[in-house]
């Protein structure tokens, strides 16, 4: 993105942010006439980040937009080394007093997006397969950011439920074939979200407060979720494009690892958010969609202005800083750059002056999901094995010395290896036994 005016309207509030703050947006909001992208930015910037979680694969293979013609007939995505395929089975319902065996088809719209995203988040940052979703259903609606919450036939809480219902009856089919060394293959099939659910209601008529994940599904969904900011997934909750496009860029942004991005078609972007639509149109839809995306993900570096889609390195969603390079490329001179947008060819007095090397602290919580803690989760995984990563990166807090000064990501790496080298060697003859 070469000018501001092609830029996403978050990448250009971000810069106002950094210029003069809240007031600075508000004022550019004004000129621009984005009043609706202005709230979902200061909103996401207002709150402190909320972890929520999406199984990779689904966020590299979206769920159908609309209803498609037949929605009896299985989903089927593919993304590279993914597959998915989602099968509407068969279940028994009531009709006229008369108990049949019938398919309630797939799951479509924002709705089942929304539910499928608090489940899962439940399910891994309570570490259990028993998911509470509230003491009624329209106290679950109000969990998942439906301020208002309306019954009959066209009401949020009856689309609601009969999403919900077709989301969890379909059993899925997940392929990953792992190409790199590093990578472990798995396929998983027939498997249901829930293996204990027969609908929203129970037999006796009344709100089914607590679903049970199957083991298989929950089990890969621990080891393959992707981050993302619960705060910005309300901001979205109601346009199904915008919640595939940003669970998408949340999952491949951070993954990327080329200084030059990574170069995809847009045939490419529309099989991954499973849209339908001609060229033409679906461009239009990801760029005006993109202007909402940016607002609650504005270091998300992405260019649409081609005939191809570049996307670059960028930070996890719930990185709350606007650190993103591409903030400073849009045509703004911040008056006050954050200390991370210092750049190596600055000067002072003539000379060349490099940039402050970061330091941090060792990350407190688990290491499985963010930005700063991949590179920890990769030595515990390819060093440490069997052993839990987050429980080594527990003993290695309580024996460290010092575990709070802030170190450079090469020492906290050098010595976080050599623990973990030691810690698996340790317990090797206990692993024999």
């Amino acid at each position: 993105m070469s000018n501001e005016n092609t830029a996403p309207i978050g990448h250009q509030y971000a810069i106002a942010m950094i210029q003069g703050g809240a007031d600075e947006v508000r004022s550019f909001a004004v000129e621009a006439g984005t009043q609706l992208t202005m709230d979902a930015f200061l909103r996401v910037q207002d709150e402190e980040p909320v972890p929520a979680f999406l199984h990779s694969a689904l966020c590299a293979m979206s769920l159908p937009t609309k209803r498609p013609k037949d929605d009896t007939a299985p989903i089927i995505r593919e993304d590279g080394k993914y597959a998915l395929a989602i099968n509407p089975r068969p279940v028994l319902q009531t009709v006229d007093g008369k108990t049949q065996l019938r398919s309630m088809g797939v799951p479509f719209g924002s709705y089942p997006r929304v539910a499928l995203i608090y489940m899962l988040s439940q399910a891994v940052t309570k570490r259990s397969r028993d998911v509470y979703l509230g003491r009624n259903f329209t106290d679950w609606m109000r969990r998942l950011g439906y301020k208002t919450v309306s019954y009959g036939p066209r009401g949020t809480a009856n689309l609601m439920r009969e999403q919900v219902d077709r989301l969890l009856a379909c059993e899925w089919q997940i392929r990953w074939d792992g190409q790199a060394s590093d990578e472990s293959a798995f396929a998983v099939r027939d498997v249901k979200i829930s293996n204990e659910y027969a609908g929203s209601l129970d037999r006796n008529g009344a709100f089914a407060r607590e679903i049970r994940m199957s083991e298989i599904f929950y089990n890969h969904l621990v080891e393959h979720a992707v981050p993302l900011n619960e705060v910005a997934v309300r901001e979205l909750k109601g346009v199904p494009t915008a919640l595939d496009l940003y669970t998408y860029l949340a999952y491949r942004l951070p993954r990327i690892t080329s200084d030059r991005g990574q170069v995809i078609s847009w045939d490419q972007l529309a099989k991954h958010l499973g849209n339908l639509a001609d060229t033409k149109r679906f461009r239009q839809t990801v760029r005006e969609t993109m202007q909402l995306v940016s607002s609650v993900y504005p270091n998300a570096n992405v260019d649409l202005s081609g005939r191809k889609v570049v996307l670059h390195p960028s930070p996890a969603p719930l990185e709350r800083k606007l650190v993103g390079t591409h903030l400073r490329l849009v045509g703004h001179s911040p008056k006050k750059a954050p200390r991370s947008s210092v750049e190596a060819d600055e000067t002072r007095e003539g000379r060349a002056v490099a940039p402050a090397v970061e330091t941090f602290a060792f990350p407190t919580g688990s290491i499985r999901y963010g930005t700063i803690e991949a590179p920890f989760l990769e030595v515990g995984k390819t060093k440490g094995a069997p052993w839990d990563v987050d429980l080594m990166a527990t003993e290695f807090r309580r024996g460290c010395p010092n575990i709070e000064k802030p170190r450079t990501q090469k020492e906290w790496l050098r010595m976080w290896e050599a623990f973990v080298v030691s810690y698996a060697k340790r317990r090797h003859p206990q692993a024999a036994s």
